[in-house]
């Protein structure tokens, strides 16, 4: 085979994924900001492909600076890929993604291009600047696919990424090789003497090269996908809908997990229960949409609050539990302070009328393995119903019978004089 077919096998191939990609971002609607940056990359390697072909309106260039026009745009497909995955794991862009960056580049390479008619000088510059792009692209991409899924997820969904770096760093090696070996940059004979006069500034195996690493790219694309597509599922199996916190399910699991670190290590671990006081007033008055609103606003209220530790929950009857590691109830109690002002000072804004908010809190806490994750629940929503029964807008402790064999209220009394 010869250079030319290999030409028209990567335009084949590019077609295919932009066509791919395309369905990806469009009728699937499949993360679809980072879908269509994949669909760019491929798109600009179709481009690049058929420039190289010996016939169209590029015929007329001298071949270096045909070469020069489709490593150009194979360079700003990369671009394009990179910028893909910072969009799609909410990466910060570097400057490797810059705009400025292209043009800087295109100069290079038209010098380049101008200096070196054999396209050695092309080649090497090309392979550099991709695995530059890349290589940054990647390092920034690391923590994030880390937190994710660890470290194993992480590099297994990079590698694809990585073996076409390493493709790149071997085209260097051999550009280079052949520079100081004298080699002519010339590839095998082609029985057309005009796609032989074009093509003459590329060889097979760099083009070979490039096949490899393209397919290795859209390999790791569909692996960033799938890794970001899992990551999602599992957001809705542990997150509630409307407020982002965790759902039940999700949070009693956590709070069984910390019960068995009780075990191991013991603390006192404390339980918010955050009921807001206005919230079924709103939904008769103003409708269902102005309470979950309700619910919105409190949840971004709290979870400024919380430490990196904390987490942050609701249940079935719309109330929303914050679980505090290592944290006695004196220390639960001032955090509930908090929250109370904190909610106080930011009231909720619907249809353009301000609306005041007020939680009533219950307060628990447990040192031992013992206590049931449901008890304990139950002892703070007793407290919440109390403190509400008192008129809202207070914080109430549960206090319980501390014997191991059976926990039940003894009765919901008063922490500090906290409430109005």
């Amino acid at each position: 085979m010869n250079t030319l077919v290999w030409v028209h096998a990567l335009t084949l191939g590019a077609a295919m994924a932009v066509l791919g990609w395309a369905l990806t971002a469009g009728p699937l609607r499949i993360f679809s900001r980072a879908s269509r940056h994949f669909t760019g990359f491929n798109a600009l390697v179709l481009l690049a492909s058929v420039g190289w072909w010996p016939w169209g309106l590029l015929a007329p260039l001298p071949p270096a600076f045909r070469l020069a026009l489709g490593l150009m745009l194979v360079l700003a497909a990369i671009q394009w890929l990179c910028r893909g995955v910072q969009t799609l794991h909410d990466i910060k862009p570097a400057y490797v993604t810059s705009p400025l960056m292209l043009p800087a580049l295109a100069i290079l390479m038209s010098g380049l291009a101008w200096l070196d008619a054999g396209g050695g000088g092309l080649w090497l510059a090309f392979f550099s600047a991709s695995l530059w792009v890349l290589s940054v692209t990647v390092q920034q991409a690391f923590p994030s696919l880390m937190a994710q899924g660890g470290v194993r997820v992480a590099r297994w969904s990079l590698s694809p990424m990585a073996a076409a770096a390493l493709l790149w760093l071997g085209g260097m090696v051999g550009t280079v090789v052949q520079a100081f070996m004298g080699a002519p940059s010339v590839g095998r004979p082609l029985a057309d003497a005009a796609a032989q006069a074009h093509l003459f500034a590329m060889n097979e195996w760099q083009v070979l090269l490039l096949i490899g690493s393209w397919g290795l790219l859209n390999g790791g694309l569909t692996a960033l996908l799938m890794l970001k597509l899992v990551d999602k599922i599992r957001e809705l199996n542990t997150e509630d809908e409307l407020t982002g916190a965790l759902n039940m399910r999700s949070f009693l699991s956590l709070l069984n997990v910390e019960r068995d670190r009780l075990r191991r290590t013991p603390q006192t671990q404390s339980l918010l229960v955050c009921e807001v006081d206005q919230y079924h007033a709103l939904n008769k008055q103003l409708g269902f949409a102005a309470g979950d609103a309700a619910l919105r606003h409190v949840t971004a209220v709290l979870g400024r609050g919380l430490r990196k530790t904390d987490r942050l929950g609701r249940s079935m009857n719309a109330e929303l539990l914050m679980f505090l590691p290592a944290t006695p109830a004196m220390g639960a109690m001032q955090v509930a302070e908090r929250t109370q002002a904190a909610v106080k000072a930011n009231p909720l804004l619907w249809n353009g009328q301000s609306v005041g908010l007020s939680l009533s809190i219950g307060v628990g806490e447990r040192s031992e393995d013992n206590m049931p994750s449901e008890t304990l629940i139950e002892f703070c929503e007793q407290a919440v119903r109390r403190a509400q029964r008192e008129g809202g807008g207070r914080i109430r402790v549960a206090q319980y019978d501390t014997a191991p064999s059976q926990h039940a209220p003894l009765s919901p009394s008063d922490g500090a004089p906290t409430g109005r």
